[in-house]
């Protein structure tokens, strides 16, 4: 329980209640998934052999403001300026920001947060409590049943955490894997869906993904897939929670839209639409609004809207 000695008293206490209760399957399950991230994960838009790298995640903002205390004062990323569009540097991804009231949080999308590496996530995690930041769950419990900790079932050993940030764009922390971690890197995107399985296929077929499967690295309600050249990239949730929830798609919400970062985007598009997947915006050799890069959007089936762009590196 080292890792936990700065934390608050409340977290101390959630801490510890998960550390007492972690059954033996369920630890087995954890450390498992613990397994599965420890390769860190390559600093994506600095990858410049990758074929598909995440690129960027673009975020409507109620308030810039608002969401530059967090991302950049808290989380500690960098601000800046692509084109005329406010921008929040991590190493190797872009965040973009709308200025517009999000019609909802991540909740209830299938889209479900972005996660980052860090050296010390029970140091990082006090400070964003300590900032007024509320920590979360990873899934929704089933009906009926406890909710899981805050903290995970490995936050003693500092592995993870989940928070909330402004207009609910959800962040999950991981304990970084490197001899020499920088302070914050990005991580790994994670969906959540009932057809989570289904999901982790479409998006292996459509990116030329590895799927990610075995005993260290498929659970009951974990899958995976991983982007040629980078490793560990894209996880899928199931969805425990009610069953009556049926997932909106992100278009307007506080994550509206994910960016992966190509090679050659008119033959992606080509090889996209031989796969029978179609542009729901038409290519753009030169994107305004992105800073002059290439730019195209599709969705997937769930409803998550996709940028594909080529330039960002």
């Amino acid at each position: 329980m080292s890792g936990a000695k700065g934390a608050p008293a409340a977290l101390r206490s959630t801490i510890r209640a998960m550390h007492i209760g972690t059954s033996p399957r369920l630890a087995v399950v954890t450390a498992a998934l613990i397994a599965a991230l420890a390769p860190g994960a390559s600093a994506q838009l600095l990858n410049k052999d990758a074929p598909v790298v995440v690129g960027h995640f673009h975020m409507n903002a109620t308030s810039v403001a608002e969401h530059r205390k967090f991302w950049v004062d808290t989380l500690g990323g960098t601000p800046a300026k692509v084109g005329s569009v406010d921008v929040v540097r991590f190493p190797g991804i872009l965040l973009f920001f709308d200025p517009k009231k999000p019609g909802g949080p991540n909740r209830g999308t299938a889209f479900d947060h972005i996660g980052f590496a860090v050296p010390d996530v029970p140091a990082l995690t006090t400070k964003i409590v300590a900032a007024g930041y509320t920590l979360t769950s990873g899934r929704e419990p089933v009906p009926g049943k406890e909710a899981a900790a805050a903290q995970g079932t490995q936050a003693p050993y500092g592995r993870f955490s989940y928070i909330l940030g402004p207009d609910g764009a959800k962040v999950e922390l991981v304990t970084s894997a490197e001899k020499e971690p920088a302070p914050i890197v990005y991580h790994h995107i994670h969906f959540i869906n009932k057809q989570y399985v289904e999901m982790r296929d479409w998006y292996a077929r459509v990116l030329n993904a590895t799927e990610r499967t075995g005993p260290n690295t498929f659970t009951d309600f974990f899958a995976g897939a991983d982007l040629p050249g980078v490793g560990y990239s894209l996880n899928f949730f199931r969805w425990e929670g009610d069953q009556t929830v049926t997932h909106a798609g992100t278009k307007g919400r506080a994550t509206d839209h994910v960016g992966f970062e190509v090679r050659n985007l008119p033959a992606f598009i080509k090889e996209l639409e031989a796969k029978g997947i179609k542009l729901t915006e038409g290519y753009k050799k030169s994107n305004k609004e992105m800073g002059g890069v290439a730019t195209a959007m599709i969705a997937d089936p769930w409803g998550v809207q996709i940028e594909l762009t080529e330039g960002l590196r």
